[in-house]
């Protein structure tokens, strides 16, 4: 389980797992599904697996959050706004990015009215997404870099004053590295290198 961190520019979160919950309100079932998604298409083609494998539930409602702008839910049949949106409110409460939640629910007998669902729904997820282990990760940039070796060590110290992470590295007639930079260093890493280095470094954005 995990809480809510501080926002970051750099930093957002994701689900490492994926999680199944059930509940019971009033004699319908809320069986609900966390899962991890790389993007929009896998998490609706996760989300069509996913129904088809409930196909005779009643509603198998969801909604997912990829990142600030890319996101979708559905009442699947429920009354409006008392299902989807309620999840990806719950989701965006955990702050996490990545992730699909699907309620599928087997009606009981009882109705539960408006405001009843949107209880129902939410509480289906938050349970789901408590059990969740979810994991940190960096929004970065990219860059290739060239330079000749006797500035390895200055180029070593500008990169870890500005938390870049070498991903890869050679050494052929000049020292080539691929580097992902945190969205929040790059104008003053990009502006250090012009600076300082003019025309003795190589930098290209990939």
């Amino acid at each position: 389980m995990s809480q809510k961190a501080e926002y970051n520019q750099d930093e957002f979160f994701v689900p490492d797992d994926h999680v199944l919950n059930e509940i019971k309100i009033k004699g319908s079932r809320f069986i609900t599904q966390v899962v991890p998604v790389a993007g929009k298409e896998e998490a609706e083609n996760q989300y069509e697996r996913i129904r088809r494998e409930y196909l005779n539930a009643t509603h198998n409602c969801f909604a997912y959050r990829i990142d600030e702008l890319i996101f979708r839910y559905s009442d699947d049949g429920e009354p409006s706004g008392t299902a989807g949106k309620p999840i990806l409110q719950v989701i965006d409460g955990f702050g996490l990015f990545q992730v699909l939640c699907v309620v599928t629910r087997y009606f009981g007998g009882t109705k539960l009215g408006t405001g009843g669902l949107i209880r129902a729904y939410s509480q289906s997820a938050r349970e789901a997404l408590q059990r969740v282990n979810i994991s940190k990760r960096v929004r970065c940039k990219l860059f290739s870099l060239s330079f000749n070796y006797d500035l390895e060590n200055m180029i070593r110290k500008l990169l870890h004053d500005n938390h870049a992470v070498i991903q890869e590295s050679h050494y052929e007639e000049r020292i080539g590295m691929r580097i992902a930079v945190p969205v929040s260093q790059t104008a003053r890493f990009v502006n250090v290198i012009h600076a300082q280095f003019h025309h003795l470094i190589s930098l290209e954005e990939e």
